[in-house]
């Protein structure tokens, strides 16, 4: 059934308003602060304020205190005053923070992933619609709550958790993943479902979780096994590519319990935002664009990208094939190769993960502290 959605935007490839902000300020004509601009801009130019890795470097270095310090100079580098661009007022989402937002838009515009940019191309637009961004521990998942309009008439807003430990490539592809289940809501409106699940005329329910059932229950069941059985088989096929992928093991490992145990157990919540997860991890591993793996995934991306701008959902799967497609994902899920053991650390050795800081991050700390150092003391501050 095809369900009538509200439509929003798409992006298309960075403009001159994304280029990196310090080309613009070297072709800007002087200003009346000329002077301290072109002093700001000299001590701000080492800083890579578009690349996500030295972000978060900065923001290990000198903490989220020190990046704002370091991003509101630069906006005064660029004329532009600590408070513009940001909402403010009654009702407006609170500004999101570096870590979401900085590193999503810079992957966004350094990407040289055509598939990676054509999702980012559709997904980067809700980030403002992002009321709430809650960072906890562990480095696997997250949580996306649809908060409703601020006003009503308005979009709405959402609250996402999201694993907050970990590499930047993993708070990444968490966050893509979030912004997925946005995306589904926003094309869908089917509370949260990945599916369009009109709300039954007659509807009682008061709460998400109820108003899902009612949805899930007015939905013709051999329409909604086909989907089902769609999304299990495409987790299988992927599953069964797997070992051909050329993920290292433990991601290996990852990906095969992100299809198993979210895919194929909970199509109509995660189908679309795994999917996503998934190319965020193949294109940040560096993996072969060119493997059967790779190439039937970013299909799968395409066809739901395609299912989520036309609001229509259009399997191909057999509505009574779904056990069968179950039973095919837990055959291909224990052909995955288990694990190479962990070598343990002999003693006085530093495992992974727990070595001291390299030469590198040393340096871009204390950079970072002699920047902050000169600007306090050269510059007026403004916020």
């Amino acid at each position: 059934m095809r369900h009538d959605v509200h439509r929003h935007g798409r992006t298309g490839r960075p403009t001159a308003e994304t280029r990196d902000p310090r080309d613009v300020v070297a072709t800007s004509p002087p200003t009346v602060d000329g002077h301290h601009a072109l002093a700001r801009h000299h001590l701000l130019g080492r800083h890579r304020f578009d690349d996500a890795a030295h972000l978060l470097a900065l923001q290990r270095a000198v903490g989220n205190r020190g990046v704002g310090e370091l991003l509101t100079a630069q906006r005064m580098n660029q004329g532009q005053g600590p408070g513009q661009g940001q909402a403010a007022g009654p009702g407006q989402a609170p500004p999101v923070t570096l870590t979401e937002v900085e590193h999503l838009q810079a992957y966004h515009q350094t990407t040289t992933n055509r598939e990676v940019r054509a999702l980012l191309d559709e997904l980067i637009p809700y980030l403002q619609q992002v009321a709430n961004w809650t960072p906890g521990p562990g480095t696997g998942g997250g949580h996306t709550r649809n908060l409703g309009p601020a006003q009503a008439g308005g979009p709405n807003r959402y609250a996402i958790s999201y694993a907050g430990d970990g590499t930047a490539s993993e708070r990444i592809a968490v966050l893509v993943h979030e912004l997925t289940h946005v995306a589904v809501n926003e094309s869908y409106d089917s509370d949260m479902l990945n599916y369009p699940a009109p709300l039954p005329a007659n509807s009682t329910a008061t709460n998400e979780a109820a108003r899902q059932t009612e949805r899930v229950g007015d939905i013709d069941r051999d329409q909604l096994n086909a989907f089902q059985a769609h999304a299990v088989r495409s987790a299988a096929v992927l599953l069964e590519l797997l070992p051909g992928a050329g993920f290292r093991s433990a991601r290996m490992q990852e990906v095969a319990n992100k299809l198993s145990g979210h895919t194929a157990q909970n199509p109509l919540h995660e189908y679309d935002a795994v999917l996503s997860h998934l190319l965020v991890w193949a294109d940040r591993d560096g993996i072969s664009r060119t493997t059967p793996f790779y190439q039937r995934l970013t299909e799968m991306v395409a066809e739901t990208a395609g299912w989520r701008q036309a609001g229509l959902i259009t399997p191909t799967a057999a509505p009574d094939s779904l056990d069968d497609q179950r039973d095919r994902v837990m055959g291909a899920r224990l052909a995955i190769p288990a694990p190479a053991p962990t070598p343990t650390p002999a003693a006085g050795t530093a495992g992974p993960g727990t070595a001291a800081p390299g030469a590198a991050q040393r340096g871009i700390r204390e950079q970072a502290k002699s920047t902050l150092s000169k600007l306090a003391g050269r510059f007026p501050r403004r916020d």
